[in-house]
C-alpha cells in the first residue's frame, strides 16, 4: 500500500483538535493516532544529540523518540522496532524519526496516509516541509477565550487566561504567517465553531483539501473502540466519546470573570478580531492598556497547575503514565550535553 503525503492539525491545544482527529481517523484511508508530541518534546533538544550524521547520535535520538511513544499516556497498540525506525527515517532529525514512527503506525493500521494531531507542529512547519514538501496543514482555530476555559480542566496546558492568551495569540500569528507564505492547497484554516455548526460541511471541506473522499461514517467517530478508550483515560478527552456538541462555545461569558476576559483580550485582541471573534471590551481601551504581566498571574497559574495535578491523580486513569513521561523528558534535559 503506497503512502500519500502526510498532514498536520496545527494551532493551539484545547481548540477541538481531538474531535477533528477522531473524525479523520474514522476515514478508511487515514491513520491519525493520539500524538506523543515528539517535535514538541525533542525538537528543542535536537542540537544536543550532536552531529546526527554519526550513527550513534542518531540511534540515541531514535531510541529516545521510540521510548516517548512507549511512555505515551494514550498507549499505541503498534510495536516499534528501533532499528526499523533508524533505517526508514527519511531524514536525520527529530522529524525524520517521527515520520518513520508514524509511517509504521500507518502500515499497522492498513491505511494509505498518516496525519499528526500535535498542534505544536505549527512551530515546525518549515522543518516538516523540508522533508515532505507536499505536507498539508489544517489550522484549527477556536475562540481563544473558550480555549482558556477548556485549559482549566486540562493537565497539559497553561491555566491562567494571561498565559493562555499569550500562547494562543502567538500560535495564531504563526498560523497567519504560514497561510501568507503557503499556497491554498497546502494550508486550510477551519474554525472550530463552524465545525460545530455544520459538522458534515466542515468535514467535507477538510476532505476536499486533503484530496480524500468524504464518508458519512466519519461523523460516527464516537462509536470507535479507540475513541471510547481515549475518552476514558482523562477528563481532558471525555467529549470525544460523544457526538458533536453544538453548544460547546461561548462558555467564557459565564466561566471567566470580566477581569479575566479583559486580561485575555488585552493580550490577543488583534488575533481574536482577525478570526472573527467579537471583543467584549472596547478596542481603544485594550490598545491603551497594553500587556500587563503581574506576579499575581504567575502565582495563580502555579496554584491552578497544582490543583489540576492533584485532581488528575484521582480522576484520570493515565495520570501516572503522564508523570512517567514528564520524568523521562526531564531526565533527557538533564543528561544530554549542552
Amino acid at each position: 500500500m503506497s503512502e500519500t503525503a502526510p498532514f498536520f492539525i496545527v494551532g493551539t491545544e484545547r481548540s477541538g483538535s481531538n474531535l477533528l482527529r477522531a473524525i479523520l481517523d474514522a476515514h478508511p484511508a487515514i491513520a491519525i493516532p493520539h500524538p506523543p508530541h515528539l517535535l514538541k518534546e525533542l525538537g528543542p533538544l535536537e542540537p544536543r544529540y550532536g552531529d546526527l550524521r554519526d550513527d550513534r547520535n542518531f540511534e540515541r535520538l531514535v531510541g529516545d523518540a521510540v521510548r516517548l511513544v512507549e511512555l505515551h499516556f494514550s498507549p499505541w497498540d503498534v510495536a516499534l522496532d528501533r532499528r526499523e525506525v533508524f533505517a526508514k527515517a527519511p531524514a536525520r532529525g527529530v522529524y525524520g524519526a517521527q515520520a518513520a514512527i508514524y509511517d509504521r503506525y500507518r502500515e499497522a493500521k492498513g491505511k494509505s496516509r498518516w496525519g499528526c494531531k500535535s498542534t505544536f507542529a505549527i512551530h515546525y512547519v518549515d522543518r516538516i516541509r523540508a522533508v515532505h514538501p507536499g505536507a498539508k496543514f489544517i489550522h484549527l482555530v477556536r475562540d481563544g477565550r473558550d480555549v482558556a476555559v477548556s485549559a482549566r480542566a486540562s493537565v497539559f496546558n497553561h491555566f491562567h487566561p494571561y498565559y493562555v492568551a499569550r500562547l494562543w495569540s502567538r500560535q495564531q500569528r504563526l498560523a497567519m504567517d504560514c497561510a501568507s507564505r503557503l499556497s491554498p492547497d497546502a494550508m486550510l484554516t477551519v474554525r472550530y465553531e463552524d465545525l460545530l455548526d455544520d459538522p458534515e460541511a466542515a468535514t467535507r471541506a477538510v476532505c476536499r483539501f486533503l484530496g480524500e473522499d468524504y464518508f458519512d461514517s466519519m461523523l460516527r467517530y464516537f462509536e470507535a473502540p479507540e475513541t471510547r478508550r481515549l475518552a476514558g483515560l482523562s477528563r481532558s478527552w471525555e467529549n470525544v466519546a460523544r457526538p458533536v456538541i453544538k453548544s460547546n462555545r461561548g462558555k467564557y461569558k459565564t466561566a471567566l470573570s470580566k477581569e479575566e476576559i479583559a486580561v485575555f483580550e488585552r493580550e490577543a485582541f488583534r488575533e481574536l478580531e482577525a478570526f472573527g471573534y467579537p471583543l467584549e471590551n472596547p478596542k481603544p481601551e485594550l490598545e491603551a492598556a497594553g500587556s500587563r504581566p503581574r506576579l499575581r498571574y504567575w502565582l495563580e497559574e502555579k496554584a491552578l497547575a497544582a490543583q489540576s495535578a492533584v485532581g488528575s491523580l484521582f480522576s484520570d486513569r493515565n495520570s501516572l503514565a503522564f508523570l512517567r513521561k514528564r520524568l523521562f523528558v526531564l531526565k533527557l534535559k538533564l543528561s544530554l550535553p549542552r
